[in-house]
């Protein structure tokens, strides 16, 4: 009995040696950020007396010289309101956290004043990791000072692979539950971090970014905006600053938090978890910001949302000629970018984005099956839920058009191949996203795709229905009847029979089911003529 009480005993204190054990390793991997504090301290001697020397640099749209004369460790105004504070007993209990940083073709005094301030103004959060990815541009010197700081890994990329892929080796090389992305024209103030991360343990379906200050691109001085702004867009999906809505403005409490309709990525932070339920970034070649665009789509439409937490607050360069030294986005670069948006998630009211960007249909995408089935599986809401109850102040475009979408026979769509002008229709199955099966009907009876018009003339194409240049001509018009579509100039009706060939313009026949024709989205009246007088439809 004795042998084994002592048995237990040895056990016992076999066990909580383990356990002391691993709670020490365990401690060392979540250190807080105190434990930095002398590696920063020493960097910041190592990256200050660097920042100072001369380096070679392009263009940067900022003054490199006043950068420099900045330490990196520099005392900032505290922006935030006076009532931010966080409760010390959940600063206690905040989950391990990474920090992902890009740079792309900035200089060290910039990028010093990034890092340093992240690390040294997180309070106490603790951070799991660092991955810094060099996209383009390495500096050795840098990566020589930064190879001695615990925690911290190092990617570069000698050939640029764009901000999603570099931020995708980043979130790959680290392993904390939140993740912070960060932009090195970023410089962090006082317990920026906390707040975001706080606010992800309340929602963790969430987006979250700081309120933006403003570091003059001259003098480098710090200072806030005199009111909140959030990130909007506009129909051509370019993003644009905006005020948040008066009823924001007059909440009770000016700490609280409020929405954005999408973010631009200079500090994001999310749960991991939840990135990788949205599928993560797709690193198809992007313009730049705009995978930030499609992420805060994903994320509002797919059950999360984007906010924006004014206790948190992040200075950002703002930028005069800003492209960063980086060759500029070429304007076929953004149409491809925004194209792809515009086909993944903005269903029928791609229609608009069309309208103010035509060339963009000129543009080709790559595959984006595997996203719509992702958009399938998460049960992703219509864009028409996202204008109405998180963006209302993105109206439609005044349009001329009364109808829009596929014209349809059974499971056959009016379509044509590509070619010369002028193109024959014809009726090919249906293909959801297929730019040639998507047509605008106009107030004028044209009925147009890609800026092509459907035509018939009696005496040059026998009665063959084609696809011509608009020319704003009678035989370009067609009025609705019912199921049927009706050639202006000669009341004869568009006709299927011989679909796979070519469409006709036949005599109109009341309970012919080749031309019945159902049109996605429509205004039966407005498409109605009424001074017709054929007898048969």
């Amino acid at each position: 009995m004795k042998r084994k009480k002592f048995f237990l005993v040895m056990l016992l204190l076999l066990a909580i040696v383990v356990s002391l054990m691993w709670f020490s390793e365990w401690r060392s991997f979540l250190r807080p950020v105190g434990s930095y504090v002398i590696l920063v301290e020493t960097t910041i001697h190592d990256l200050t007396k660097l920042s100072k020397t001369e380096q070679s640099v392009p263009r940067l749209g900022y003054s490199v010289a006043n950068s420099r004369a900045v330490r990196p460790d520099r005392i900032l105004p505290d922006t935030r309101h006076t009532g931010c504070g966080s409760p010390h007993e959940k600063l206690e209990h905040l989950p391990p956290t990474s920090l992902v940083i890009t740079s792309s073709a900035t200089e060290r005094s910039t990028f010093a004043r990034t890092l340093v301030s992240a690390l040294s103004k997180a309070k106490s959060v603790r951070i799991f990791d660092v991955a810094i990815v060099f996209d383009g541009s390495y500096d050795a010197k840098i990566g020589e000072i930064l190879s001695g700081l615990q925690g911290v890994r190092i990617i570069i990329n000698r050939d640029r692979k764009g901000r999603a892929m570099a931020r995708m080796q980043g979130i790959a090389a680290t392993k904390g539950e939140i993740i912070v992305l960060i932009e090195d024209l970023s410089e962090m103030n006082m317990d920026w971090l906390s707040p975001l991360i706080l606010r992800l343990m309340e929602s963790p379906k969430s987006l979250v970014t700081p309120v933006y200050d403003v570091v003059d691109h001259l003098t480098f001085q710090y200072s806030s905006l005199p009111e909140l702004y959030r990130v909007g867009f506009d129909w051509s999906l370019q993003y644009r600053w905006e005020g948040v809505p008066f009823s924001y403005q007059v909440r009770p409490d000016p700490t609280s938090i409020f929405r954005s309709p999408v973010t631009t990525g200079s500090v994001i932070a999310m749960r991991r978890d939840f990135f990788t339920w949205l599928g993560q970034y797709d690193t198809t070649t992007w313009a730049r910001d705009l995978e930030d665009m499609d992420l805060s789509l994903r994320a509002w439409l797919c059950g999360g949302q984007v906010e924006i937490i004014p206790c948190s607050r992040v200075g950002i360069i703002n930028i005069k000629g800003g492209e960063l030294g980086i060759s500029p986005v070429s304007f076929n670069n953004y149409l491809r970018s925004a194209r792809r948006i515009a086909e993944i998630w903005l269903d029928d009211y791609k229609r608009f984005f069309y309208a103010v960007r035509p060339s963009a249909r000129m543009q080709p995408i790559a595959d984006i099956s595997i996203l719509r089935k992702l958009k399938e599986k998460l049960k992703c809401r219509s864009f028409k839920w996202y204008l109405t109850s998180i963006y209302p102040q993105l109206q439609p475009l005044v349009s001329d058009e009364v109808a829009f979408g596929y014209i349809r026979q059974g499971a056959n769509c009016l379509d044509i191949d590509p070619g010369q002008l002028p193109l024959v229709a014809k009726l090919r199955t249906c293909e959801p996203g297929k730019d040639s099966q998507e047509w605008s009907w106009r107030k004028t009876g044209s009925i147009v795709s890609n800026g092509m018009c459907l035509t018939s003339d009696l005496m040059n194409m026998q009665r063959f229905v084609v696809v011509q240049f608009c020319k704003d001509m009678r035989n370009q018009a067609w009025y609705r009847h019912n199921e049927k579509i009706v050639h202006l100039d000669t009341n004869l009706c568009l006709d299927g029979q011989q679909g796979d060939t070519g469409l006709l313009i036949a005599d109109c026949i009341k309970a012919d089911l080749s031309q019945a024709w159902a049109i996605t989205n429509e205004a039966q009246t407005e498409l109605e003529y009424f001074n017709s007088d054929t007898a048969n439809l």
